[in-house]
């Protein structure tokens, strides 16, 4: 590192201790501008954009910093921090990997933090593959109630058709009702069948 790039490195370093994130991120940018093809620099100022909570330019960093080294273990780990937070856990999952391997290569302090990671980005992973369970089953049961309400409908029509002759009778207001009882009935069924077949509602059984 030449010793422009490194001076302003340590400024950097300070204000970012002091809670200046801002400045930070100016003065290793500046040291960028100094010393390209150092990865630390990168990793340096991906750190301060995630106090910034600049995620795609903290990924535009940790993709630079990895690109010069594949073995920067903070390079990965705070790509993953970045790629949770806009909400890619398959992503992060895989950076966070990379990173908790690495650390075990090289026998790291940071092995800890590394496997903490790990097991957030598959927690959100998970959460995500629900979300979109519970999305698709939603969608489902509404296409069905649909459908249902559309029978109803038909079978009304139906109703309404044979007695178009007759005027407003008993006989006509219990078919109706008959026509009603069973399409709530149906629709009540429906939705105990997916109650039951969601595996959160089976574990309160």
């Amino acid at each position: 590192m030449s010793a422009r790039a490194n001076t302003l490195k340590e400024e950097g370093n300070r204000h970012f201790q002091d809670g200046d994130y801002k400045s930070a991120e100016v003065l290793y940018g500046k040291a960028i501008q100094q010393d390209s093809r150092n990865p630390k620099l990168f990793t340096n100022r991906a750190m301060t954009r995630i106090k910034l909570q600049s995620w795609e330019s903290c990924i535009d960093d940790c993709l630079h910093s990895i690109e010069l080294d594949r073995n920067n273990m903070k390079g990965y780990y705070y790509l993953a921090q970045a790629q949770l937070a806009l909400n890619h856990p398959n992503e992060a999952l895989e950076s966070a990997q990379t990173a908790y391997q690495q650390c075990l290569e090289t026998e790291s302090s940071s092995t800890r933090n590394a496997s903490q990671l790990v097991l957030q980005a598959k927690k959100e992973k998970w959460e995500a593959k629900e979300r979109e369970r519970i999305r698709k089953r939603s969608e489902l049961l509404a296409e069905l109630e649909h459908g249902l309400q559309r029978m109803k409908e038909f079978e009304l029509g139906n109703v309404e058709f044979r007695h178009k002759d007759r005027g407003d009778s008993t006989e006509l207001r219990e078919e109706r009702q008959e026509v009603e009882d069973i399409s709530r009935q149906k629709i009540e069924e429906l939705r105990s069948i997916f109650a039951l077949a969601d595996p959160q509602n089976l574990a309160l059984r």
